[in-house]
């Protein structure tokens, strides 16, 4: 089952709004990794298209459904100090009310995502979102194979020692969700 707009909608909103709950910065980097997560780790049928890309995986497609999100009111930018993050807008109820199912079909999904990756600065969800980008797409290649690799896409911004701290997490997250 791959979701409609609205659907995806209310778990991308939902996640903002539980990162903010947290007190959690919450910016386009922790949205479009978090929804990658979502969706290749937990198996949410949210059906963006990934790609690697600057920082990591990301995709055109979840940004322009954010941007679409934004003008509907259904996610808001707030300043802060130090950039910007994303909250819950005005039509948070109206997404909670009318996907209310689908919200709690994946709550523990989201909030799995939340409890790991909110709480991480950019560069190290650039490590981990490329971990599993790479463990997904080597097909689960020994971790020093794939440690070259991650440092083969993204030098200099990703060091060996970050590559092995990130895909040991990943391979962790991996087993304990498999258990």
């Amino acid at each position: 089952m791959t979701m409609n707009d609205l659907q995806r909608s209310a778990i991308v909103a939902t996640l903002v709004k539980e990162c903010r709950a947290r007190d959690a910065f919450c910016g386009e980097t922790m949205v479009q990794k978090s929804v990658f997560f979502l969706q290749e780790l937990l198996n949410v049928p949210l059906a963006f298209d990934f790609q690697l890309y600057i920082y990591g995986p990301f995709s055109f497609e979840l940004q322009r459904h954010v941007s679409s999100m934004m003008a509907d009111d259904m996610i808001a930018v707030r300043p802060m100090e130090f950039g910007s993050t994303f909250e819950a807008g005005e039509q948070i109820a109206y997404l909670e009310r009318h996907s209310a199912n689908v919200i709690a079909d994946y709550r523990h999904q989201i909030t799995f995502v939340v409890n790991h990756l909110a709480n991480r600065g950019v560069k190290q969800l650039e490590a981990v979102a490329t971990a599993l980008y790479v463990a997904i797409t080597t097909g689960d290649a020994p971790i020093d194979e794939r440690a070259a690799k991650i440092c083969e896409v993204k030098p200099p911004r990703i060091t060996p020692d970050e590559a092995l701290i990130a895909i040991e997490q990943v391979d962790r997250w991996r087993k304990e969700l498999a258990a």
